[in-house]
């Protein structure tokens, strides 16, 4: 039985960058049926589609290969744009830069995604790229999964057995790995503290997942001029 008490602090499988351009694309295509079968797009676009503010571009954190960015781009017709440590290899209709979003300079945009990719990152790191993504965007959706029993459960009973074996091995370890409802609370908290910015923070039914709405004060960058 795993014991869930603590963060699990052992690699993914797709943390390698030696994994093979196939196999990734596969299990990225295999990531976004999960997405769409937990309802985690629908979510993120209502979010931005309910903005009080207009949304001229996006911009997606560890973006994989697009996906979201294509549902963004599809359905709320604004400009989109990724970064990830290992973007796809092959050229895409969505652009995407290879950037670690804990050290580099973002792209400006009016919101900013993080899905799914804070458990792969230390509390410090977190509290980086929220502090990162703040200097270019005005607002973080930051969307990731809860280190508990129940998700687990029903990872194994109704995720796992339709996608590969790679992402149900991955996906047991993500959810060992991520954070406590309370925990990521804190790590937003303090990255947060000083700036004046906001934050809500919800936990879905059965915490199949938990999402953080950050909102910054304003900043210089503008999404008028783009690089």
């Amino acid at each position: 039985m795993i014991d869930l008490r603590e963060r699990s602090l052992e690699p993914e499988i797709l943390d390698d960058p030696a994994v093979p351009e196939h196999v990734r694309e596969r299990c990225y295509l295999d990531l976004e049926r999960t997405h769409h079968w937990l309802g985690n797009h629908r979510l993120l676009i209502r979010r931005i589609a309910s903005d009080p503010e207009p949304v001229s571009r996006v911009l997606d954190i560890g973006c994989g290969h697009g996906n979201l960015l294509r549902e963004v781009r599809r359905k709320l017709h604004v400009d989109v744009i990724g970064v990830d440590l290992v973007p796809p290899a092959r050229v895409t209709d969505v652009p995407i830069r290879r950037a670690d979003a804990v050290r580099d300079p973002l792209p400006d945009a009016d919101i900013a995604l993080s899905v799914i990719m804070a458990h792969h990152l230390s509390p410090a790191e977190v509290q980086s790229l929220i502090r990162n993504a703040g200097r270019s965007c005005r607002r973080l959706l930051l969307l990731d999964l809860v280190r508990h029993p129940v998700p687990l459960a029903l990872f194994r009973a109704f995720i796992a057995p339709l996608v590969n074996p790679i992402n149900v091995s991955d996906g047991i370890r993500s959810l060992e790995r991520a954070y406590k409802p309370n925990e990521l609370a804190d790590i937003v908290r303090d990255a947060l503290s000083g700036t004046g910015a906001t934050f809500r923070h919800e936990v879905a039914l059965f915490k199949i997942r938990q999402l953080v709405d950050i909102r910054f004060q304003p900043h210089s960058g503008s999404t008028s001029a783009r690089e």
